[in-house]
């Protein structure tokens, strides 16, 4: 990783002098000395840095330094961490309204200002992240073509993407904090009459619920849209329902738009057809709505960490010893890892979903591929459970597509992990036989229970006893692909409370 370049604004010079010196001793790369906000600003312009070290009070009859570094913030988005000598309440409300990434109070240690500087970059490099994590999400929600409505726990609506806002000629500034009822109507195509919100039933009962045949959306403007529906519900960690998902197809626009196919088709079809037809419309929509729900419901976890570990680093770090800022670090790394988990699954689950899922074998060495995985796993999770690796040879070289072994290997290893006990044993062995190469994960967790291992590895499948711990269900269904694809098998063998062993096997050569 190259030097990260730092930005001083400092207006007594040698302050500046020194703090330049110290930046230099610790590695960094300082861009520019400056004394004033203007110039500050122009700087950061002219050779953006990666940081701003700011002093807050500047030459008179300029901007002082938290007025630079709003200006900054917004224009640049760079971390900027302050320099001064003040901590008055009116000085530090003023600062913390700029966001700023530190805050060091003069005289300082050299210590000081490095671990400042590094909590700093390792902060808005996982925000960062986060934003462009932010950004893929809602990019996908405001390109789908069904209408997707979320609401709290009292149903009010807190989402609506574009194609709700055309299907109910309600805007999401006019919707939001409205009550899905007054904005989301329903009526019998055949009666006439209003029927009730499934959302709300949804709150009631927790459960997923879709509309029964015959019913329309009643849009702003009183016209109505033949439409399915289903809504899902949206629950926190402790199982409490906090809100529901609602996904609206609209059949009378795919109508319209497939007017002459749907004529001849329906004129073909019987009434048991029809209803196979609806039927399967209706649980497609029930995936979505689940997917929706999972996505909702797993980022909320880790994107709390997230928040409450930077506000302490944030606001506290000067008070904090670097172990303990350190172990913030950690929490910020493991959820951002997970999140990264999360969206490789939904990608590469819609990939498989649409057979689309690229298939590209070549020669590598499977045996450090897994030793790397294991010493990954490690390293995030410390002493809190003892990972083996056994293999057979230190370079088996098999011709596979190592991007999909990847994803059996990490997925494994993730469930094996999440399913245990801290202080578990996982063992992860690979052994090889003439034309077949063998993978084992095996953990002692709380295994399957026996009635429900039929549907293991169907998507968004999770067993009964899996309790509060958390998941999309989408792992196993993702690794019975990418089995699928290399012509390669999977079995298990599970015993509740005991724990679970997968065994894969693959060709050596998938040409």
């Amino acid at each position: 990783m190259s030097a990260a370049k730092v930005l001083v604004v400092e207006d007594e010079a040698i302050t500046a002098e020194v703090i330049a010196e110290q930046l230099d001793e610790l590695g960094y790369i300082v861009t520019e000395i400056v004394s004033s906000g203007t110039e500050a600003i122009a700087s950061a312009l002219r050779n953006p840095p990666n940081l701003v070290l700011m002093d807050i009070r500047l030459q008179a009859g300029d901007i002082d330094g938290i007025t630079a570094a709003s200006r900054i913030r917004e224009k640049l988005k760079l971390p900027v961490v302050y320099l001064s000598a003040y901590s008055d309440d009116a000085t530090l409300e003023r600062a913390k309204l700029t966001e700023p990434f530190g805050y060091i109070l003069k005289p300082f240690k050299e210590g000081d200002l490095r671990v400042t500087i590094e909590t700093a970059l390792h902060k808005h490099r996982r925000e960062s992240q986060l934003v462009e994590q932010k950004q893929l999400l809602e990019t996908i929600l405001h390109s789908a073509a069904d209408a997707v409505v979320a609401t709290d726990q009292t149903g009010a609506i807190k989402y609506m993407n574009p194609a709700a806002e055309k299907l109910t000629g309600w805007s999401f500034s006019e919707a939001h904090d409205q009550s899905i009822v007054e904005v989301v109507k329903f009526v019998n195509e055949i009666t006439g009459e209003f029927t009730d919100n499934p959302a709300m039933r949804v709150l009631q009962e927790g459960r997923v619920l879709y509309l029964d045949q015959h019913m329309a959306l009643v849009a702003r403007d009183t016209t109505h849209s033949h439409v399915t529906d289903s809504a899902s519900p949206m629950t926190k960690d402790t199982g409490e329902i906090n809100g529901v998902v609602v996904i609206l197809a609209d059949l009378s626009q795919r109508q319209q738009m497939q007017f002459s196919e749907k004529e001849i088709f329906e004129t073909q079809q019987l009434p048991e057809e029809k209803s196979n037809t609806l039927a399967t419309q209706q649980e497609l929509n029930v995936l979505k709505s689940q997917l929706l729900s999972i996505i909702a419901h797993e980022y909320r976890t880790p994107l709390a960490v997230i928040q409450g570990s930077s506000e302490i680093l944030r606001y506290y770090s000067k008070n904090l010893s670097p172990e303990t800022a350190e172990s913030y670090f950690e929490r910020i790394q493991l959820s951002v890892e997970r999140m990264n988990q999360l969206i490789s699954d939904f990608l590469a689950f819609n990939q498989a979903e649409a057979g689309e899922l690229p298939f590209e074998p070549s020669l590598f060495n499977v045996t450090a591929l897994c030793r790397d995985l294991v010493e990954e796993q490690r390293l995030l999770l410390g002493s809190d459970y003892k990972l083996n690796f056994e293999y057979q040879s230190h370079s088996m070289v098999a011709n596979l597509d190592e991007q999909l072994l990847h994803m059996i290997v990490s997925n494994l290893l993730t469930n094996a992990i999440k399913y245990s006990p801290c202080g578990g044993n996982i063992l992860l062995s690979l052994w090889c036989e003439p034309e077949q190469i063998y993978l084992q994960v095996q953990d002692r967790g709380i295994g399957i229970p026996p009635a429900e291992q039929h549907k293991l590895f169907s998507a968004f499948f999770r067993a009964s006893n899996v309790g509060s711990i958390c998941g999309t269900g989408l792992g196993l269904s993702i690794v019975k692909k990418c089995v699928d694809l290399h012509r390669g098998q999977i079995s298990f063998t599970s015993e509740v409370g005991v724990g679970t062993t997968f065994t894969v096997t693959l060709p050596f050569n998938t040409n």
